[in-house]
């Protein structure tokens, strides 16, 4: 039994109370066909919307089965309409996107019956109310009446003990309406059927009750016909849990009963999405490479800070043998390893031989120009040219810059450069290379500059030559004429300053040094000390890796050698420029997946821990204070920047998002009428943004594999940080849209629910 103690309504709008329904005092119970009559805004949809539970009341009690519904929460009443209401609705609000058969099946699913129960049972209820021929047809598809039926067949499928119809028939015609009438009448056995119409002469032949509402108020209620009165059944709330995966399937149904709506909103958040791809891309180039990178790095400066080039040294510090350097190098992506490695970080300059007329008859100068080994190209990296055939033959590597155009080849191809000694080298290194064929500095992924590529030979003679800014320390102790020991400062003092070499001397027994008279027998004798002779020196060396200690060590003075020169024996230069290798650049083939080449190495273990320590020069950290500082402000800029897009881009996509779900607002106040609570909507609703976010993703996925496979990306591009995007990348960035998806759905769950049921039908 429903019974109303002085129920009262109102309503504010704009500051102002306006009554609904004024202490309206009643009871109703099973077998009976209650007809609600009145003038329009009488109060009697009023007074239909509060025994249905799709509108609170403000003052008095409406009990059910004697339980007061005062203190029901949304929840509550959500659960009430769920067991014991079925509606019919003028506007026969259903589902749009729906055909007949889902929208009947709906509240069959929300109560938690299988698909195949629910087609099953639907499919009997439909034949039931004549629509079995239009089955399949939207909602949008059919006319007044067959939308009613369909209505009334959900109704049905809702098996609930009451039936809320509210003028059901007043967008009919007069045939339809009867026949509307006629089914209500056949399906109202066992149950309380509460219908509110304008018109009594249409339903006096099935009404057994007539409760007529004038200003709110109850002014007459009637008994038609006697009839065999019951209370309302205890229903449990033991209904059948829904399943997580039946949310999954409805929001999927959901989504492809509006197809035009779902594609819009997935290319608007794809769009949205691809905006912060790009950001996190930019912010993951700014942190690439720093975990798990040793900063325990040699003296050697790393000029050469190519994305390509990391630095490979063994964590024990001992050389490489042969097995691990073909370990290394049978590592994918790698392109080469590079010897004598500091070598890449020397910078100088080539000044051409000829003069050219349109550099006004001068000299072509090339500026802060790096060493490569050939072996760092391939033949087909040629831009223009051929490969070199000898010793004195080159490749250039060309910045961006000059590669636009071909005005700069006449510049290099077939032409003669010398190598000019910077100011913080020695000049002891003297070539002149003939320039054979020209490489884009992007097509070898080498940093925006240029670079000289050189033959193995030529590059292991620059490297002896260039040894003394290897050189950490390096020292002559010996004993005077009198015997005293002394140390001598000046041999690093020299090597520090670029004015002393090393140069081999086969005519030395193995145990003999020779030095220029002139200049360093005072470092010895001191001044006017007649004959000097030296013949149980320590010669010290030592270099980032390895340290020599020559002893009882025999110098000889003599005029006739360059003062710059230290002339050594085999054995000692053999020592001195050993071949065992200590450290080595490994160059990537490519500029994409870089770190995953990096991790490939540090995870390679002996002893249960890492073999090897890696170098990233294009990510570590300056010793200068200052460079920190601003190292660190552009990483935290970028991840403001990041925050921010991901926090802008949610906020628009919300917004655009807004629009299109709004005109969802209906079908969600639909699914509650039928059945839905809060949780459930709330889960629709996320499920349903996933699922859009996760197509948008999938897209995006495409998209960046097409741009990693086009040549003409490269890392002076904005697309480049999707270009270097690793598994581990993409995982993080569907972490960030599936964190979107779910702000948007929050944010808009709140607005679904702020509203009544009734108030979201009639916005819509």
């Amino acid at each position: 039994m429903i019974k109303l103690v002085n129920v009262s309504k109102y309503y504010s709008s704009n500051g102002a109370i306006a009554l609904g329904l004024r202490k309206a005092n009643l009871e109703l119970h099973v077998n009976e066909f209650v007809a609600v009559i009145g003038e329009s805004g009488s109060g009697k949809t009023t007074l239909l919307n509060v025994i249905s539970g799709i509108d609170s009341y403000e003052e008095g009690e409406m009990y059910l089965n004697g339980q007061e519904t005062s203190y029901y929460s949304t929840s509550d009443l959500e659960n009430y309409r769920k067991k014991y209401v079925a509606f019919v609705f003028q506007n026969y609000n259903l589902v749009d996107s729906f055909t007949v058969r889902q929208n009947v099946e709906l509240p069959m699913l929300l109560a938690g019956s299988s698909a195949k129960e629910a087609r099953a049972r639907a499919y009997e209820i439909i034949k039931k109310v004549g629509l079995e021929s239009h089955i399949n047809h939207k909602a949008t598809k059919l006319s007044g009446g067959q939308k009613q039926r369909a209505v009334i067949a959900r109704a049905l499928a809702k098996d609930c003990p009451i039936i809320a119809a509210d003028e059901p028939t007043g967008n009919l015609d007069s045939e339809s309406a009867k026949q509307i009438w006629r089914l209500l009448h056949e399906i109202s056995k066992d149950k309380l059927v509460i219908v509110v119409t304008h018109d009594f002469s249409q339903v006096q032949e099935y009404a057994t009750r007539k409760i007529r509402i004038y200003d709110g108020e109850i002014v007459e209620d009637q008994k038609l016909r006697k009839t065999e009165i019951a209370d309302l059944p205890e229903i449990p709330d033991e209904a059948r849990k829904i399943k997580l995966s039946e949310h999954i399937k409805m929001a999927f149904k959901t989504l492809f009963a509006a197809p035009k709506k779902t594609i819009l909103m997935v290319f608007v958040f794809f769009a949205f999405a691809f905006l912060v791809s790009l950001v996190y891309g930019l912010y993951n180039l700014q942190v690439t490479g720093q975990s798990g990178y040793t900063d325990d790095y040699t003296q050697v400066f790393f000029r050469n800070k190519s994305i390509s080039r990391m630095i490979v040294r063994k964590t024990d510090k001992t050389a490489f043998t042969a097995a691990e350097l073909l370990e290394l190098e049978g590592l994918s992506q790698v392109q080469t390893l590079v010897e004598r490695d500091y070598v890449m970080d020397i910078r100088f300059y080539i000044r051409s031989q000829e003069v050219f007329e349109d550099l006004h008859n001068n000299a072509m100068s090339v500026y802060e120009i790096k060493f490569l080994p050939l072996s760092v190209l391939d033949e087909s990296d040629l831009w223009a040219g051929e490969w070199p055939s000898a010793d004195d033959e080159v490749v250039i590597v060309l910045p961006k810059a000059e590669t636009g155009s071909t005005e700069f080849q006449q510049f290099y191809l077939d032409e003669w450069y010398e190598y000019v000694c910077p100011s913080d080298l020695n000049c002891i290194y003297e070539a002149n290379y003939k320039i054979t064929g020209l490489v884009k500095a992007e097509d070898v992924f080498m940093d925006n500059g240029y670079y000289l590529a050189v033959s193995e030979a030529e590059y292991k003679r620059s490297a002896q030559a260039f040894y003394h800014i290897f050189i950490a320390d390096a020292s002559f102790v010996s004993a005077d004429n009198a015997g005293k020991e002394i140390y001598s400062e000046w041999l690093i003092d020299n090597f520090g300053y670029g004015t002393a070499h090393f140069v081999l001397d086969t005519d030395l027994d193995a145990d003999q040094v020779k030095l220029n008279k002139t200049r360093y027998e005072y470092y010895f004798c001191g001044y006017d000390a007649g004959e000097c002779t030296v013949t149980d020196g320590r010669l010290y060396i030592e270099d980032a890796y390895v340290t020599n200690t020559f002893s009882n060590i025999e110098v000889i003075f003599d005029i006739g050698i360059s003062s710059d020169e230290i002339h050594v024996s085999e054995e000692i230069y053999n020592q001195i420029f050993y071949d065992d290798v200590y450290q080595l650049s490994v160059i990537s083939n490519t500029d994409v997946n870089v770190g995953r080449l990096i991790n490939n190495i540090l995870s390679i273990k002996e002893g249960g821990v890492a073999k090897y320590k890696v170098i990233y020069p294009k990510t570590i950290k300056s010793t200068d204070q200052l460079m920190q500082a601003l190292a660190f402000f552009e990483t935290l800029g970028t991840l403001v920047l990041l925050v921010v897009t991901i926090l802008g881009a949610t906020l628009l996509s919300y917004l655009i998002f807004r629009l299109v779900i709004n005109t969802k607002l209906r079908d969600y106040a639909i699914f509650r009428t039928v059945g839905a609570n809060q949780n459930m909507i709330q889960l629709l609703i996320y499920f349903e943004n996933i699922i859009t976010v996760s197509f948008s993703y999938v897209l995006f996925v495409g998209l960046s594999i097409v741009i990693k496979n086009i040549s003409i990306i490269d890392r002076y591009s904005p697309l480049y940080g999707l270009k270097v995007f690793t598994f581990e990348n993409y995982l993080v960035f569907f972490g960030i849209v599936i964190l979107m998806a779910v702000l948007i759905s929050g944010r808009y769950c709140r607005r679904v629910f702020q509203d009544t049921v009734q108030t979201a039908l009639k916005l819509e």
